[in-house]
C-alpha cells in the first residue's frame, strides 16, 4: 500500500457516508436519552461504562467471527438474547469459547459479557447505546482499516441455531472409496486447538500451526505438550482468517534448517501479514526474523509454498466482505490485499515478477484478484502453483497461477453474497481469468495436495482438497478427491470422510505415503491419517 500523509477531504466524506449507511454494529458512545423508558423495579442495574468498554472488546476480538459468515458463531442479535450465565460459562476455562477467551484479560472478559448480555437499547437506567460506523478510516490508509458489513452480506431469512460437529470417537474408522477400497482412518493425535497447517520434517516429525500462535510438534506419533519456542508474537484476535497461518520448510532444509512462518504481526489494535524465517535446531526456532511485512491492514489468510523455480509463493487474502471500497483492494496493484506474492527465499521481490518496475504496483505481486486462499500447492507434473479460493456463498475456486493474471475478485465470481445477491451478472469479463474449477454450492475449500505416493496406486496424481462445509450447512465437511485427464481437466470428483461430520481444514501427503488431514473444530481438533485397511 502506498502510504498517505493525511486523509483528504474525499476520505472524510466517505467516512461520513459510511457512518450514515453502514448497518454493522459499530463503536459505542454513551449518552443520556430523554426518551428512554423509566427504570423498571425488576431490572438489574446496568453499568453503562462496562457495556461501552465491552462493545470495544467485542468489536476488536469478536465481531469478525460473529458476523454471519461462520456457521458456528451466532450473530450479535442472537448473542444479545443469551443469559449472563450462558455467556459466562462459554468464556470460562473448559467452556465452548476457551480458546478465544484466552486472549482476553479478566477485565475485558467481564466487560464483553456485560455488553453481550445487555440488549442493544439498554433502557433501564436511561442510557442508550449510540451506534457509529464500524468502518474506520485512519490517517495513513486510503481504505477502512476494519471493513464493515454491507447489507448484501446478511440474509433477511432467519438463520437456524448452531449445530456443532459430533465429537469423534477413538477410531479407527473404516470406509471405502470408488477407486481405492478398504480404507482406514486413524486419529494420530488429539489436543489441537484450531490447527491451520501441517508440515513434515525429514525425520518424520510433524509441525502443526495453531491459529492462536503456537507451533506444535509431533515426534514418534506423540504430540509434545509444550509449544516450540522462538516463534513470533501473533495477532490472533482479528477474525477467523487471521493469526498464525502456515509453516513451510526451505527446499534445502536438510542442510540449512530454515523454516518459514506466516502470521499476522500486531500493529497496535490492527495487524499486518508477515513472513518470519528462522532456523530449526531440533528443539526451537533460532535466529528468527521477519523477512517480509506488509504495510497493509485488514487483510487475511496467507498460505505459502516453494515453487520449482526456488521462489516462495505467498497469498494475502483481501477483505472478504464489506463495501466496495474494502473489497476492490484486491484489484489495486499497490495494495497487498487479494494478491499472491512471489519472493526470493530472503523475502525480497523476485526481479522478474510481472509488475516489477511499475510505480503503481508492489513489485512482489505475482497475481491479483483473489479473495481468500486457504490452500496452495505445486502440481508436481506441470510445476505450476495451484490455489484454492473461498467465495462467500457458491463460487469457490481452484485456480492455476500464471504471471500477472487477474482472477476476478470482487469483479467476477460464480457465487453470491451471503444475502443471496449474485456477485456478478456474467461469468466472463475481458482481462479476467476464469477459475480452473468452480464449486456451486460452496465447499469452503482448505488445504490441498497432489498425491504422488505408492500406498494408494489408484489415487496417483489425484488432487486432494480439504472442505469445511457444503452450501453453508454444518456437519458437511469432507475431503474432495479430484481426478484429471492428461490435460488436467477434471473428469470426476469424490467426497471422502463425509460421514465423520467434521470440518476438514488441511490435507497433506506424509513421507510414508499416507494422507493426513486436520479437523477444524476448535479445541476438539485432531490430526487424522488415511491408510489402507487391514487385509
Amino acid at each position: 500500500m502506498k502510504k498517505l500523509s493525511a486523509l483528504l477531504a474525499a476520505s472524510t466524506l466517505a467516512l461520513a457516508l459510511a457512518s450514515c449507511s453502514s448497518t454493522a454494529p459499530p463503536a459505542v458512545e454513551a449518552s443520556a436519552s430523554a426518551s428512554a423508558a423509566p427504570p423498571s423495579a425488576a431490572a438489574a442495574p446496568i453499568d453503562a461504562a462496562a457495556v461501552s468498554a465491552g462493545k470495544q472488546v467485542y468489536d476488536t476480538y469478536c465481531a469478525a467471527c460473529h458476523s454471519g459468515a461462520n456457521d458456528t458463531a451466532p450473530e450479535l442479535a442472537t448473542l444479545h438474547s443469551f443469559k449472563h450465565e450462558r455467556v459466562t460459562a462459554a468464556l470460562s476455562e473448559g467452556g465452548l469459547m476457551t480458546l478465544q477467551s484466552k486472549v482476553l484479560t479478566p477485565e475485558q472478559r467481564a466487560h464483553v459479557i456485560a455488553f453481550i448480555t445487555t440488549p442493544t437499547d439498554m433502557g433501564g437506567d436511561g442510557t442508550r447505546l449510540i451506534m457509529t460506523a464500524k468502518e474506520e478510516y485512519r490517517e495513513g490508509y486510503s481504505y477502512p482499516v476494519r471493513s464493515a458489513r454491507d447489507p448484501r452480506d446478511s440474509s433477511t431469512v432467519a438463520r437456524p441455531g448452531s449445530w456443532p460437529a459430533p465429537k469423534l470417537g477413538d477410531g479407527p474408522f473404516t470406509f471405502e472409496s470408488w477407486e481405492q477400497r478398504n480404507l482406514k482412518v486413524t486419529i494420530v493425535t488429539r489436543g489441537l486447538e484450531a490447527p491451520r497447517a501441517i508440515e513434515f520434517l525429514p525425520d518424520g516429525s510433524i509441525f502443526i500451526v495453531e491459529r492462536a500462535g503456537a507451533l506444535r510438534i509431533i515426534r514418534n506419533g506423540k504430540l509434545d505438550p509444550k509449544p516450540i519456542a522462538g516463534t513470533p508474537t501473533v495477532a490472533a484476535n482479528l477474525g477467523i482468517s487471521t493469526g498464525f497461518m502456515d509453516v513451510v520448510l526451505h527446499p534445502d532444509f536438510k542442510t540449512n534448517g530454515l523454516v518459514y512462518l506466516a502470521y499476522h504481526k500486531p500493529r497496535a489494535d490492527l495487524g499486518s501479514n508477515a513472513i518470519y524465517r528462522g532456523r530449526w535446531d531440533g528443539k526451537a526456532i533460532v535466529d528468527g526474523k521477519d523477512i517480509f511485512v506488509s504495510d497493509d491492514v485488514d487483510t487475511f489468510y496467507t498460505r505459502m509454498t516453494f515453487g520449482a523455480d526456488g521462489k516462495l509463493y505467498a497469498s494475502i487474502g483481501g477483505p472478504p466482505l464489506g463495501t466496495d471500497v474494502s473489497m476492490m483492494r484486491a484489484q489495486k496493484l499497490d495494495d497487498f490485499g487479494g494478491k499472491v506474492l512471489r519472493l526470493n527465499d530472503d523475502g525480497t521481490a523476485a526481479k522478474d515478477n510481472p509488475f516489477a518496475g511499475r510505480k503503481d504496483a508492489n513489485p512482489e505481486v505475482f497475481t491479483l484478484g483473489h479473495r481468500i486462499n486457504l490452500g496452495m500447492t505445486m502440481n508436481p507434473a506441470t510445476k505450476e502453483i495451484w490455489v484454492s479460493e473461498n467465495a462467500p456463498y457458491g463460487g469457490d475456486e481452484v485456480n492455476i497461477l500464471r504471471p500477472g493474471q487477474n482472477y476476478g475478485w470482487p469483479v467476477l465470481s460464480d457465487g453470491r453474497y451471503y444475502g443471496g445477491k449474485p456477485i456478478s451478472d456474467t461469468p466472463y469479463k475481458d482481462g479476467i481469468t476464469r477459475p480452473h474449477l468452480s464449486y456451486v454450492p460452496s465447499i469452503a475449500p482448505g488445504g490441498m495436495v497432489f498425491y504422488t505416493g505408492d500406498k494408494f496406486p489408484a489415487w496417483k496424481n489425484n488432487l486432494f482438497m480439504a472442505g469445511m462445509r457444503m452450501g453453508e450447512t454444518p456437519r458437511t465437511g469432507h475431503i474432495q478427491r479430484i481426478v484429471f485427464n492428461e490435460k488436467w481437466e477434471s473428469i470426476r470428483n469424490e467426497m471422502l470422510l463425509l460421514d465423520l461430520h467434521q470440518r476438514i481444514r488441511e490435507v497433506e501427503q506424509g513421507p510414508d505415503g499416507y494422507i493426513y488431514a486436520t479437523t477444524d473444530e476448535g479445541a476438539d481438533s485432531v490430526l487424522l491419517r488415511i491408510e489402507p485397511g487391514d487385509k
